[in-house]
């Protein structure tokens, strides 16, 4: 299933950067599982452009392993691969450990009270049980430490890092008992933060960051089984 825009593909940034994020956002949220097949004319009669741009993004998905292209055969989603998951988490605990470091160095109270707004809105999300604006918010939750950081090139680098990671992320949360304890990690991180606490912000970002672990030894132990579905 491929999710249509609600707004013209052709907008400021170009249809096949578009389409990109599109089929990026649908492998990550479960919208196209693994081994789904891809078709390039159906994507590109569905947004009603040209096979051209769809072939460009799929190219770059198959440079970040979201996608295998056999030619002659067609195009597939990957499967969630276990060492790029590993490699994806080991990368970013190093990356936003040392981040958060920093961000209670350098954090003004606009951009903590701006992270805390940004926890406040994951709380409610969660209350309504809505997994993907949850996820969003998480996001953007980390985004915001790496810009009260100043730092925040070094959330774009990681972007293409984490998408493995991610897309683990958002199929395998024990919902709802998992989405509490996001809220209570991220509430240890923010209150580190607000004391300036660069040691027990680093703790607390080094717990919530290995949290993935147990899925990924489970998965180590049971390759052949797939990662909990999300619930719909």
């Amino acid at each position: 299933m491929i999710t249509k825009p609600t707004s013209p593909l052709m907008k400021s940034r170009s249809v096949a950067q578009n389409i990109f994020e599109l089929l990026r956002a649908d492998i990550v949220f479960g919208n196209l599982k693994p081994l789904d097949p891809i078709r390039e004319a159906d994507i590109a009669l569905r947004l009603g452009v040209s096979r051209t741009p769809v072939r460009e993004a799929l190219l770059r998905l198959q440079t970040l392993g979201l996608v295998e292209i056999f030619p002659q055969a067609g195009t597939r989603v990957a499967p969630v691969r276990l060492q790029k998951v590993v490699a994806a988490q080991l990368i970013r605990e190093a990356v936003e450990v040392e981040v958060v470091r920093r961000a209670c160095r350098n954090a003004s109270a606009a951009d903590l009270e701006a992270i805390a707004h940004l926890l406040e809105d994951q709380i409610i999300a969660a209350g309504r049980g809505d997994m993907r604006r949850l996820f969003e918010l998480d996001e953007s939750f980390h985004r915001a430490i790496h810009e009260a950081a100043g730092l925040g090139a070094v959330a774009d680098e990681l972007e293409d890092v984490k998408v493995h990671l991610n897309r683990l992320r958002y199929i395998s949360v024990n919902w709802p008992r998992g989405a509490d304890k996001i809220m209570d990690e991220h509430t240890t991180i923010l209150r580190a933060m607000q004391r300036r606490d660069e040691q027990g912000a680093a703790e607390a970002m080094t717990l919530h960051l290995r949290a993935v672990l147990p899925v990924l030894e489970s998965m180590a132990r049971h390759p052949q089984v797939q990662p909990p579905q999300a619930p719909e």
